[in-house]
């Protein structure tokens, strides 16, 4: 294995496509094929809980290749973004320092890495993964967010920023109208 791709290792099932059944091929913006090894994009997944059945399932769950991704944060406010940015560096520091390198990239997804909440015992969370072609980026490993600590971080957005995430989600998602209450979940390029 050459120096350059050691950090790179295949994508997990936890990280397909609910819809397709397989890894994310195309960008949900633009359409971009992502499994070109040259493709750097994010795969998000939100996921809910059933802990009486045992069960999950998948809220939402996309693929966006990083120029659109860096062209969809444009449009959000400064203010959210300072925000956002600072609630990260006081709660993430201590938690970064605690993770081990690991080689299986489901491994960093079992505890939120702002809380370090248990998976188990999350009603909701998102995932998230930053990837090259068909392979995670372990440079940049994949982390979990509990629904609680998502609740806090939304809490922090400008209305010009929630009104940009709902257009993404509103665009791209067609949900069960029972998912949507009291409002969508927080959609995090």
């Amino acid at each position: 294995m050459d120096q350059e791709n050691k950090h790179l290792v295949n994508i997990p099932s936890s990280f397909y496509s609910f819809k397709e059944e397989g890894p994310f091929q195309h960008c949900v913006e633009c359409d971009r094929f992502l499994l070109d090894e040259s493709c750097d994009y994010v795969i998000e997944k939100a996921i809910r809980n059933y802990p009486d059945y045992k069960a999950s399932d998948v809220i939402f769950d996309y693929a966006i290749c990083m120029d659109c991704a860096m062209e969809i944060q444009k449009g959000l406010s400064a203010e959210s973004m300072r925000k956002i940015q600072e609630f990260m560096q006081d709660h993430l520091h201590q938690n970064m320092t605690m993770r081990e390198p690991a080689a299986d990239p489901d491994s960093y997804t079992e505890h939120c890495l702002v809380s370090n909440r248990p998976v188990a015992e999350c009603e909701e969370f998102q995932i998230f993964a930053y990837c090259r072609g068909n392979k995670v980026n372990l440079q940049m490993p994949p982390y979990m967010i509990s629904g609680q600590v998502l609740d806090q971080i939304s809490e922090l957005l400008s209305p010009e920023t929630r009104d940009e995430l709902d257009g993404f989600f509103n665009k791209h998602f067609a949900p069960d109208p029972s998912l949507m209450e009291p409002t969508p979940r927080l959609v995090l390029i």
